[in-house]
């Protein structure tokens, strides 16, 4: 064959190939869309939380009337007035300090584009698709990251879980401002991931406006800040663009403080020190790694316990996963440092979906790849608790009939693994993977959050 033919069949075969992972990406992100918009303003029921109005008061009261006003529990303010919304009580208090006001302010301004311009008229049918937006674009980046950081499997399957696992699906569809730190996050690890080889001045002052509004967002959103100063001293990155991005992050940051200044010195310093004041300790640790939840009930979703043994496991290769560690490894340890020992607030985890997803396909892919054993850690955390909430719900499950699930699932893989069948062990995991991502879906699609 002529080499100028075989050259052209090349091109075009790979045309084709791009053509098909654009197609599949795309359907996987539509997947993903349709997921968060299932009822998405039913469940989790109005009222689950309702720090959902509380970012969506903040934000309407300082573009309307440039006054910080919202519902507050902390008894710090001064004075408080009292305003029910179809049976919801909510203490109104100004000015108000609980949260920074960029997540109130992008909900808001949503809100208010759909004429819903006062606190009686805010509804979840409008304000949740902010954050559905938003966890669409955190799916994104996910992919994104998967691909610069190993291959397109792993961004592919990494995507498929983030798109999929009823944990990551149902708290990414409720106003917290942890869905929008998420993409601020994700964002400034990709952009450093592209920028690390040719970093200049604008290029750091974008990571740097990254860390400030991140902490304009939550306050927890300093990991953005303490993720970047880590990686860019890390890289050995040039001493002038560290002190750039030191310098124009903490003004942001600091800037906050001028903020509660400018409103109520007093008050804004009583509700820093409230919060600062709370029921912290090492049962937060066993907390956080035993308890999925759903906003505010707990839902034993097997693709939590996966993904958090699958970011302990990517620690055997740090320099490879460096980049996602870092991240989520700071952040876990600052929820370990603030977060209280009881109580339950599912949303603080929102931020490490991403990275779990990611270390999963990362575990997944590479384990099958090698014909290891870790896929019985997929089977024994997602498969069986995939077994209780489909088989279980809808027709029961036996002592006797469990058994033989167990035989079903568990004895074809020792059975390879015996007879030397590497590439039918490959084959049937990743059968496997496929399988328990559709029995996800239809979890996830049928979901109803307990009142």
């Amino acid at each position: 064959m002529p080499r100028e033919v075989d050259s052209l069949i090349r091109i075009i075969y790979d045309d084709q190939v791009t053509r098909f992972k654009i197609i599949l990406v795309c359907f996987i992100l539509l997947i993903g869309l349709m997921l968060r918009l299932h009822n998405y303003a039913t469940y989790p029921q109005r009222g689950a939380s309702s720090d959902e109005y509380t970012y969506a008061f903040l934000g309407m009261s300082l573009l309307t009337d440039h006054v910080p006003t919202s519902w507050s529990a902390f008894t710090a303010y001064k004075s408080v007035r009292h305003l029910t919304i179809d049976n919801l009580y909510f203490p109104i208090v100004s000015p108000y300090f609980d949260h920074p006001p960029f997540n109130g302010i992008v909900v808001a301004g949503w809100s208010m584009l759909f004429g819903e311009d006062s606190f009686e008229e805010i509804s979840l049918h409008t304000i949740r698709l902010v954050p559905i937006f938003l966890s669409m674009l955190s799916s994104l980046l996910v992919f994104f990251l998967g691909l610069r950081l190993y291959d397109f499997k792993t961004a592919t399957w990494a995507l498929l879980i983030y798109s999929t696992a009823t944990i990551f699906v149902m708290n990414g569809r409720v106003v917290f401002a942890e869905n929008l730190l998420t993409p601020l996050l994700l964002l400034s690890v990709y952009l450093f991931l592209t920028f690390k080889k040719q970093l200049t001045i604008k290029k750091v002052l974008l990571l740097s406006l990254l860390c400030g509004l991140s902490f304009w967002t939550k306050e927890l959103g300093i990991i953005t800040f303490l993720s970047m100063l880590y990686l860019f001293m890390s890289e050995k990155i040039k001493r002038k663009h560290t002190m750039v991005l030191v310098v124009v992050s903490l003004a942001i940051v600091l800037s906050y403080i001028v903020y509660g200044i400018y409103y109520d010195k007093d008050v804004f310093f009583q509700i820093l020190f409230s919060q600062a004041d709370r029921d912290i300790g090492p049962k937060t640790v066993f907390y956080l790694l035993s308890t999925p939840i759903i906003v505010n009930k707990v839902f034993l979703d097997g693709w939590y316990f996966f993904g958090l043994l699958s970011f302990l496991f990517s620690f055997s290769e740090y320099p490879k996963n460096k980049l996602l560690l870092v991240p989520s490894s700071f952040y876990f340890l600052l929820l370990v440092f603030s977060l209280t020992q009881q109580g339950e607030m599912g949303w603080y985890m929102i931020p490490l979906f991403p990275f779990m997803a990611l270390s999963s396909a990362r575990a997944l892919v590479e384990s099958l790849k090698k014909g290891s054993w870790f896929i019985f850690v997929l089977l024994l955390f997602v498969a069986l608790p995939a077994l209780k909430l489909t088989y279980e719900v809808m027709f029961g499950l036996t002592g006797f009939q469990f058994r033989i699930f167990m035989i079903l699932i568990f004895a074809p893989f020792i059975l390879f693994k015996l007879f030397h069948k590497e590439e039918a062990f490959r084959t049937w995991g990743n059968m496997w993977f496929y399988l328990l991502i559709l029995i996800t879906m239809f979890i996830t699609y049928t979901y109803i959050h307990p009142a």
